[in-house]
């Protein structure tokens, strides 16, 4: 039996087979990372608002009202695309309605550095008394007490709440979602003004 030999025909055969599957694979390896750069760029930075309020306790029902008006605010604005680039996160911590339960929580929000701003307490005594250490880590917080106007709540409002919440909104519920869409206008207006979004470029604005 003759041994088999490579011919030059062969040979130029076999080169061409390998250069086509070089080439395949440098195909392949362009449109994995083409994927990938695109995936990236689908991805939006992240930052979170805090929530001050009772979710044990006595007033532990205006909690969740509370809570319902926030996350109805945030949905929106996260539904609509986010803002300027960013979508955003919520974290609700618990201050059982006290003052010292609520000083210990605004040191957490403070310790999180993506927290930008915080909805704060309902009742002005213990707002007052968690502002002096937002103030010192230049962390925005907004007082839901002072939205008494519900004029400006949109028309679907009350529908959208009872689809959330299970239940209708009330007035802490009015004031949680007003007060939060007035930080989200603040956060909107910092990054259109500075081109970018920090906790202490919020805090500034006037």
């Amino acid at each position: 039996m003759r041994p088999f030999k490579f011919t030059s025909k062969g040979n130029d055969r076999r080169h061409y087979i390998m250069d086509s599957l070089r080439g395949k694979l440098k195909t392949i390896i362009i449109l994995a990372s083409l994927a990938l750069m695109a995936a990236g760029c689908g991805t939006m930075p992240v930052k979170k608002i805090g929530l001050l309020s009772p979710f044990e306790g006595v007033a532990r029902n205006d909690g969740y009202r509370r809570l319902y008006g926030v996350k109805l605010a945030l949905r929106e604005i996260n539904r609509g695309g986010g803002l300027d680039g960013y979508k955003f996160e919520l974290v609700a911590l618990n201050d059982f309605s006290r003052a010292d339960e609520a000083i210990l929580q605004a040191q957490e929000f403070v310790i999180d550095s993506d927290v930008i701003g915080v909805i704060g307490e309902w009742d002005t005594d213990i707002f007052a008394a968690t502002a002096p250490i937002f103030d010192a880590a230049q962390l925005r917080a907004v007082a839901p007490s002072r939205f008494t106007d519900f004029s400006t709540l949109p028309p679907n409002f009350a529908a959208d709440y009872q689809s959330l919440a299970g239940m209708p909104p009330d007035t802490q519920a009015k004031q949680a979602y007003l007060a939060t869409r007035n930080l989200f206008d603040m956060v909107d207006r910092t990054i259109r003004r500075n081109h970018r979004l920090t906790r202490a470029a919020l805090y500034s604005l006037p």
